[in-house]
């Protein structure tokens, strides 16, 4: 009988207390999810804008270095003006890597041009000249004579084969900015492709002979110059995004 009692305590213990209701706001949890979402969302474009602008300088960079090698004009010099009536006839030299040209313009529109002839075929023939007399020359008077369309040829070769080394790096620098585990040798190796540009156009321009001193600059070494700026902006800019990334996540 005792232990009939107590289980009726019991019951009506448990009858008695009931289950407190859970409340759960379902605003808050959806508004909390929503600004996370929101926030993930805001802070994605930034970074696809900046690869986007690093891919942007180095495509241009690979363009504009190759251009640069094929372009005729590196130096440039009206040498000879005529006037007959009311048409002017103009003479122009133009400088390449590879080889000189001439140009006649007739009222500075139609142009064409009137010989062309590359450094290494002009210093053979130089040389084949000075060979044809009997009368030895002196070395120094060798190199007066032949040494501008040898240094013209060693300049102009060098300067080609270091921008297009440059514009391989480029090319591989691109596609190395799309994998992670090589976005910052991929920096390093479009910030190298600007320095060997520069120094491509230093030699270039250290190998010049005197006779070339009066000429003025064409679009070839501009050329030259903004792949080296774009190149080495890339790697800067990629440099120094990947330098505050490693930042934030200590």
């Amino acid at each position: 009988m005792k232990e009939m009692t107590e289980y009726s305590q019991l019951y009506q213990v448990s009858n008695s207390s009931t289950p407190e209701s859970i409340n759960i706001d379902i605003k808050s949890l959806s508004s909390d999810f929503s600004s996370q979402k929101s926030n993930s969302i805001v802070a994605n474009p930034e970074p696809k804008s900046k690869s986007t602008i690093l891919y942007i300088l180095i495509i241009a960079s690979f363009i504009l270095a190759p251009v640069s090698v094929v372009e005729d004009v590196w130096l440039t010099q009206t040498i000879d003006t005529d006037e007959w009536g009311d048409t002017v006839f103009t003479q122009e030299v133009h400088v390449g890597l590879r080889q000189v040209m001439y140009e006649t313009c007739v009222d500075g529109t139609d142009c064409e041009y009137t010989d062309q002839e590359n450094f290494g075929d002009l210093y053979d023939m130089c040389m084949e000249e000075i060979g044809n007399y009997d009368s030895g020359y002196y070395d120094e008077e060798i190199d007066e004579y032949c040494g501008p369309w040898s240094d013209l040829h060693v300049g102009g070769m060098t300067a080609s084969v270091l921008i297009i080394i440059a514009a391989v790096m480029l090319f591989a620098a691109f596609f190395m900015q799309g994998r992670p585990d090589t976005i910052e040798t991929a920096n390093y190796i479009a910030m190298g492709a600007g320095s060997l540009i520069i120094f491509a156009l230093t030699f270039w321009h250290f190998m010049l002979p005197e006779a070339a001193d009066n000429l003025d600059w064409g679009r070839g070494p501009w050329f030259a110059i903004l792949s080296a700026g774009l190149s080495i902006a890339a790697g800067f800019i990629g440099y120094k995004r990947s330098k505050e990334a490693g930042s934030q996540e200590f």
